[in-house]
């Protein structure tokens, strides 16, 4: 083969492999819009809950199995991002793919002084022997969030998003039965306070809205 044959077909294989991942960025990355620059995220706003006890949400399928969501409340959280997890295997994990592990109000002066860890759907974390806030007030200030997706492009959007990101999150809490032709598999429920603990005392979300920093995604 000729040498103007071999640089030839480098050359061609440089630019499909290009044309190749353009076109998987293409299918993978999250389309966001710009926010209102008065708007800001407030971290001193304690999120914002309202009854929708009557509010219809849409149906979801996954395969054989449909998921029924009850909207408990309207919800809307300012927070910062500490941290995040992927859950991969099992249906719930399908339905719920991503965990965040938020704080809001006077937290984010006391993040050196603490390490959060995911496990298992909790957040669990620890505080640093120094450390000048209260185990209670970090308990009222912080929550672990089961976010369920509206969008294929909010997915996209939860795996962008980094430990540090300022987040706003809105939606809905939702209580969720899974079924299999006509027979329940599996139920999972939202918690409607900020102040309760341990097992139940997450955030199940049926996330409408995610914005990260200035870029809004739905």
């Amino acid at each position: 083969m000729r040498k103007v044959d071999i640089i030839i077909l480098s050359v061609c294989a440089l630019l499909v492999a290009v044309s190749v991942n353009m076109l998987l960025l293409s299918l993978t990355k999250a389309e966001g819009s710009r926010a209102l620059g008065s708007d800001p995220i407030n971290l001193s706003r304690a999120p914002i809950q309202q009854d929708s006890l009557r509010k219809a949400l849409p149906v979801l399928h996954f395969g054989k199995r449909m998921v029924v969501m009850s909207a408990k409340a309207t919800y809307s959280i300012d927070a910062q991002l500490v941290s995040k997890k992927r859950y991969l295997h099992g249906f719930m994990n399908e339905l719920a793919p991503y965990d965040f592990a938020l704080v809001w109000g006077d937290m984010p002066l006391y993040l050196k002084q603490m390490k959060f860890r995911q496990t298992s759907r909790f957040c669990l974390f620890n505080m640093k022997k120094n450390a000048t806030v209260t185990p209670q007030y970090v308990q009222n200030h912080m929550s672990n969030n089961h976010l369920i997706p509206a969008s294929k492009n909010i997915k996209k959007a939860m795996k962008i998003a980094r430990k540090g990101d300022l987040i706003r999150i809105e939606g809905h809490l939702v209580d969720v039965e899974a079924s299999r032709n006509g027979r329940m598999i599996a139920a999972w429920g939202s918690s409607v306070s900020r102040e309760d603990t341990g097992n139940g005392a997450c955030e199940l979300i049926y996330v409408t809205l995610l914005r990260i920093g200035d870029t809004i995604y739905e």
